[in-house]
């Protein structure tokens, strides 16, 4: 049987700050995650930072203009950065746009961009996370609840994609719908994600058996609530076992999943997802995730929280994609960077785009294998320009001095290095 993959059309790839720095190397598995997304979908990528400092804007002596100006400065610094990454992005045939924002509180800036920016899923680094009594907070657990695209939050521990587990149906909120199209969707996701990394996928489902005084197996084995004496324990969980198996594996079957990968384990979702997680040596998890507050996280069961807290892997949340999840998100100062310069530009025509030699080779913007690869391609249309002056062409009054001029800028260069050269740049040089 033939399925409807997944489609997506945009993912926003929100870079952290560890990511753009000068000389990072192309090797994140954020980037390589990403990059592998676009090939496989032909989705577009969007690069996202957010650019704060809260020093800045609270420095005592400082004027409002002088404030103003290194917000600005700092934005475009971050923006040369990113906007290196999504050339390097572009040259792997990969459609990428990028965007620098001075904004805070981090988590609402991102939500800013999301609601602007539309995309079907959110590709963000995980980080290390900790759950105590359903108090605690951070961006990860605040886009998982209040994100209206997908999120995926990506593990550096896991290098490689090859399993993958779908949780499904694993709420009892109406013991007669046990997967719903919200799982179908979740199932076309984990498709996708299958399909795009050669992964095999395991979907899981958790049953809790309810109080027996207050359930009972009716005609047909359908379970029903009822307020006198209930059925056995092991009787009522024969039949959700059943129930639960049969719904899991139509599902299952429709997507060409094998049955020996469906797990249906009694239990709490909390607990069984990492066990089977852990179990098959899961790279990755696809799941759904409740839009809770704070306050109700302490009378109602989450999940989403305590999975990413107790495994390692990839999470990628599925949502209903519905902008007024959102809530209240505050605007604060927003300032958009500007790269200081047109990379590409920049590269082809690099007398155009810097007065000097030495000024390329003293930028802190970007990475050391790009300027040195600005200085090769000014060299080559300097020597290129003197030949075609030898052979008969026009006189463009080239000075000798300036081919120096870039030997003792590549000498500095050299200088300047710190060991942390990205070699990916100036190997397509």
């Amino acid at each position: 049987m033939m399925t409807t993959t997944a489609k997506i059309n945009k993912a926003l790839v929100v870079l952290s700050p560890d990511l753009i720095r000068p000389e990072q190397p192309m090797k994140s598995v954020l980037l390589q995650r990403a990059v592998s997304l676009a090939k496989v979908s032909g989705c577009q990528l969007e690069l996202f930072h957010v650019c704060y400092d809260s020093g800045v804007e609270h420095q005592l002596f400082a004027s409002d203009d002088e404030m103003d100006a290194e917000i600005k400065n700092l934005s475009d610094r971050d923006a040369t950065l990113v906007a290196e990454i999504a050339m390097r992005l572009g040259q792997e045939g990969i459609d990428v746009c990028h965007d620098v924002h001075w904004d805070s509180p981090r988590t609402d800036a991102i939500l800013r961009k999301i609601a602007t920016s539309c995309p079907d899923i959110v590709m963000k680094q995980a980080r290390e996370h900790s759950y105590v009594l359903g108090l605690t907070s951070n961006t990860d657990w605040e886009l998982a609840r209040r994100s209206p695209a997908h999120v995926w939050f990506v593990s550096a521990q896991k290098p490689e994609i090859k399993r993958i587990v779908a949780a499904v149906g694993s709420t009892m909120a109406d013991v007669d719908d046990i997967t719903t199209a919200s799982d179908y969707e979740l199932f076309q996701t984990a498709d996708l994600l299958g399909k795009t990394f050669k992964a095999a996928i395991y979907p899981v489902n958790a049953y809790q058996v309810p109080d027996p005084m207050n359930y009972a197996v009716g005609a047909g084995g359908v379970v029903t609530p009822m307020g006198g004496p209930g059925v056995q324990n092991e009787k009522l969980r024969e039949q959700l076992v059943e129930r639960h198996t049969d719904a899991v594996n139509a599902l299952a079957s429709y997507f060409q999943i094998e049955a020996d990968n469906v797990f249906v384990n009694e239990g709490n979702p909390n607990v069984v997802i990492p066990e089977v997680a852990d179990e098959v040596s899961a790279d990755m998890i696809v799941m759904g995730a409740n839009s809770i507050n704070r306050l109700e996280r302490l009378i109602r069961s989450v999940t989403v929280e305590p999975v990413m807290a107790d495994t390692d892997c990839d999470i990628v949340v599925v949502r209903d994609r519905d902008v007024s999840e959102l809530g209240n998100v505050q605007s604060g100062k927003v300032v958009q960077g500007h790269p200081r310069y047109d990379i590409e530009e920049a590269i082809i025509r690099p007398a155009s785009t810097f007065r000097s030699p030495r000024e390329v080779a003293e930028l802190d913007d970007v990475s050391h294998a790009l300027r040195r690869r600005i200085l090769q391609a000014w060299e080559s249309d300097i020597r290129s320009t003197m030949v075609a002056e030898n052979e008969g062409g026009p006189i463009q009054q080239i000075e000798s001095v300036t081919l120096q001029d870039i030997q003792h800028a590549e000498a500095l260069l050299a200088e300047r290095a710190s060991g942390e050269d990205d070699p990916s740049l100036s190997a397509s040089a």
